[in-house]
């Protein structure tokens, strides 16, 4: 039984020789298809059957495809994408976090998110993207 699952194990890597394998969009389709499906477990429409069928079959074919810098691209999109996201969600977390000490706002040149510590009065505050100075009241 060793034997066989070795060969197997061989034979898929030479399978997969020269295609693109999995990325992080991969990742994402296989996920939203799995909640999908239990989501379609706990409400029976069939359309989010054939939904989430639809995405593991392109996630499949994403992982199979030889055209990497297609692959490569559509991945770069999403990482873009994903990233303006991630950066909000962590900047909601680090405002709530530091609340109680820092008061955040945001540049009126530019629009660029800053911060001074409560509590200290009258700041005047550079922005370092844009240079403009403001007067902030902590």
């Amino acid at each position: 039984m060793r034997n066989f699952l070795d060969r197997l194990g061989y034979k898929l890597s030479e399978l997969m020789y020269g295609r693109y394998g999995v990325d992080a969009f991969t990742s994402f389709l296989v996920v939203v298809a799995l909640v999908a499906m239990f989501v379609e477990i706990l409400v029976p429409s069939g359309f989010l059957s054939l939904a989430s069928l639809a995405l593991l079959v392109y996630a499949f074919w994403r992982t199979c495809s030889k055209n990497a810098s297609g692959r490569a691209a559509e991945n770069r999109r999403y990482e873009e994408l994903v990233r303006k996201t991630k950066a909000q969600v962590n900047l909601m977390y680090k405002r709530w976090k530091n609340r109680k000490t820092t008061v955040y706002f945001k540049c009126k040149g530019c629009g660029q998110v800053l911060s001074v510590p409560k509590g200290k009065g009258t700041l005047r505050v550079v922005c370092p993207k844009c240079r403009t100075e403001v007067r902030k009241k902590s």
